[in-house]
């Protein structure tokens, strides 16, 4: 089944030859003959752009497993997936946290349930999450099951809508004001209503974090609080006088037409205090290095893995998994060169920098 972005991006921009799609959006649920990936909504369009081939960089570019082909599994769509050739239906996971807890379970044998509405409930899904990825990153555990590999910089931000006078440079302070519910708290006298992406969400779990906020202080409306839940990253859901927490490497590729549109009629408002989240307009809108560089809203993102199997003293060692993994690799999912020819000339144009300096690998403990 082909994804309702795919369908919407090739209407647009139509299908290369040989089967490679210009940019990201392309068959939601594959099934893969190697490796499956699921996890982060933030990250979702730029790995599917490298598991199925794209040519926006300007070469075609396409990561591969030792020549088969792998499946990057959006985090919305039909309740459940499958990953693998005759392997067990299970419940879609959406988000961060939900993508690395079928990584777990895959790894563990115990039962999955996704926090998707309407998906299976325990479900054993031995073998069939190979990688999850993940807007956030972990507590370290030097013991710990699996591993976070470095993908690439991204930062927060926020999307608005509506016209009241400072609703487009929201301070972290007043964030916290308005996500907490403060009693007749307004921005420029107005009301505002503020959104915060569904459960599992990691650009959620980073955004409370940062402002200050806690899933107990914050209460949404299904908990007699002002907070709406939404889909993370869907500027459509915005109503006049609101705001959503917003991944700027999302809001990019929306923008220069890599990722399916999403905006809507709202902006995009900065976190960091005469810092603009991105540079140019339109097809030409990139990062703005300052704003990346934040040690608050700037954040590095990352692909997980089993530890062992990327481990070359372990027997469970798996030396495509690893090379797939291998940032040396010119078409390497954790690849950063900016030459087109190479996988992070991709991530540049899906708004993706180069992961911190000196971050490297570590390992994180099985979620619960």
């Amino acid at each position: 089944m082909i994804s309702k972005k795919a369908i919407a991006f090739c209407a647009t921009v139509g299908v290369t030859l040989s089967g490679i799609a210009l940019a990201a959006p392309a068959h939601a649920d594959p099934v893969s003959n190697s490796y499956s990936i699921v996890g982060s909504d933030t990250l979702e369009d730029v790995v599917s752009a490298l598991a199925n081939g794209t040519a926006i960089s300007g070469a075609s570019v396409r990561s591969t497993a030792n020549s088969t082909t792998i499946g990057s599994f959006d985090a919305t769509g039909s309740p459940y997936i499958t990953t693998k050739t005759s392997g067990v239906r299970f419940g879609r996971p959406n988000g961060s946290g939900d993508g690395v807890k079928a990584l777990s379970r895959s790894i563990d044998g115990s039962k999955y349930t996704s926090a998707t509405p309407g998906s299976p409930a325990n479900v054993v899904i031995t073998g069939q999450v190979d990688i999850a990825r993940s807007s956030s990153g972990g507590t370290k555990d030097a013991n710990g099951e699996l591993l976070y590999v470095p993908f690439g910089r991204d930062a927060i931000a926020y999307a608005y809508k509506g016209a009241a006078s400072g609703i487009d440079s929201i301070t972290a302070s007043q964030m916290k004001s308005l996500y907490e519910c403060s009693a007749g708290f307004q921005i420029g006298g107005t009301t505002v209503t503020p959104i915060i992406p569904q459960g599992g969400s990691g650009t959620r779990k980073d955004f409370i974090s940062k402002i200050g906020v806690t899933e107990t202080s914050m209460l949404t409306v299904a908990e007699g609080g002002c907070v709406v839940e939404g889909q993370e990253h869907d500027a459509t859901t915005l109503t006049a006088e609101s705001v959503m927490p917003m991944a700027v490497s999302r809001w990019i590729a929306m923008n220069t037409g890599a990722s399916y549109d999403k905006r809507g009629t709202g902006a995009l408002g900065s976190l960091v205090s005469g810092q603009a989240p991105v540079t140019g307009a339109g097809s030409a809108m990139v990062p703005n290095p300052a704003y990346y560089a934040d040690t608050t809203w700037g954040r590095d993102t990352f692909l997980v893995v089993q530890y062992a199997r990327v481990n070359s003293a372990d027997p469970k060692y798996d030396a495509n998994l690893d090379k797939l993994l291998d940032s040396t690799q010119a078409t390497g999912l954790t690849n950063s060169q900016t030459l087109i020819s190479k996988a992070g000339a991709v991530k540049r144009k899906f708004g993706f920098l180069a992961p911190t300096a000196g971050v490297v690998a570590y390992r994180v403990a099985k979620t619960p």
